[in-house]
């Protein structure tokens, strides 16, 4: 069976992988006019998603993954509103995208089962791809795929924008991640390394920052790390976004289409691999019944994970919204109620197991 997959980037080489690791054909297309860019962003990986990616798709070296054992969340005067620590447990792991991005395109790229190709737009003929493969998989958020088959969403604008960069500092221990909720907005501490940290300011709109201002304010919030440099400020603006609609026909949203969230809790990606779990358990189920993996699957699939992806977004909304609200209540009132929530240990456990494993166990 073949599957096309359009796109180049992290999400559809590990669902290449994925894939061939089940025995199908995979060819990832992708625009030969977009070219990658290096980047400082990092994504988060929970616990149980690890033991995902290293049983079904490839086999992480400990190394090359960095653990967080603890969170701490504070307020712009540094006071500790909550904290998440589990009796010395990851609670979850951090690697720099393009580093994760290569070691899955290293295990590909040899593979006879994978080939990478390119199109161009103005040639390109989406019903033709239909007839030559059992499922298209697009993982791209804004392509004319996007544009043609799923242009109805539900979309909000966040009003703010995400300033990314690398923090090079003396060797530490860094495995405590920080999250500071300030006037400017959410800012972010994740470390990946003894000596990288990587810093993230999902800074309001009405929030202009330039370089220099960025370091000056990471700096009031830097705590221990002894910095010797920055890396590039990178910009991204900040959407909600989720499709009416998760399939047409036989093309299949996913990654970033189908949810684009705030970063401030670090689950998009995490989002993304337990979709990946329910789809190989959807096909593997079809393969085993001697059944054809077909649009069916991808009905099965929008079914058992549009509510579920829907409820798990909003709750990171409201997360965001309630941190907001302190312009309106003040910041020790806010503060206040969520140290009361904090103090709850049933409440804590589950917000640690719904940010490792999502909503339900599939």
């Amino acid at each position: 069976m073949k599957i096309c997959i359009i796109g180049m980037n992290l999400t559809s080489l590990i669902l290449a992988k994925a894939m061939i690791n089940n025995g199908f054909i995979v060819d990832v297309i992708a625009s030969p006019q977009k070219k990658r860019n290096l980047s400082t962003r990092t994504i988060g990986v929970s616990k149980s998603n690890i033991d995902f990616i290293n049983n079904h798709i490839i086999n992480i070296k400990p190394k090359q993954f960095h653990n967080i054992k603890k969170i701490r969340i504070l307020s712009e005067k540094k006071r500790e509103i909550i904290n998440f620590y589990n009796k010395g447990e990851n609670l979850f792991s951090l690697i720099e995208v393009d580093k994760f991005f290569k070691i899955i395109f290293e295990s590909l790229k040899f593979n006879k089962l994978f080939k990478l190709k390119k199109f161009n737009n103005q040639n390109f003929k989406i019903d033709t791809l239909k007839d030559q493969y059992n499922l298209i998989i697009n993982c791209e958020k804004n392509n004319f795929i996007s544009k043609k088959y799923f242009s109805k969403k539900i979309q909000k604008s966040y009003n703010s924008t995400a300033y990314t960069s690398l923090l090079y500092h003396k060797t530490i221990k860094n495995n405590e991640a920080k999250q500071y909720f300030t006037n400017l907005g959410p800012l972010a501490f994740l470390p990946i390394s003894p000596k990288i940290t990587s810093v993230v300011l999902s800074a309001y709109k009405n929030k202009k920052l330039n370089p220099d201002r960025f370091k000056n304010f990471v700096n009031n919030f830097k705590d221990n790390l002894n910095v010797v440099k920055f890396s590039e400020l990178q910009l991204t603006e900040l959407n909600f976004s989720t499709p009416r609609n998760y399939y047409h026909d036989n093309i299949l949203l996913f990654g970033d289409g189908l949810h684009q969230i705030h970063p401030l809790a670090g689950q998009g990606f995490n989002m993304t691999l337990r979709d990946l779990k329910i789809f190989l358990n959807i096909i593997n189920n079809k393969i085993e019944n001697g059944l054809e993996v077909n649009t069916f699957c991808l009905k099965e699939f929008e079914k058992l994970t549009k509510s579920k992806n829907f409820i798990f977004s909003e709750g990171i909304n409201i997360i965001q919204d309630i941190f907001r609200l302190k312009n309106i209540f003040g910041e020790n009132k806010v503060n206040n109620i969520i140290e009361k929530f904090g103090k709850n240990k049933i409440l804590k456990s589950f917000f640690i197991k719904t940010a490792d494993e999502g909503i339900f166990v599939f």
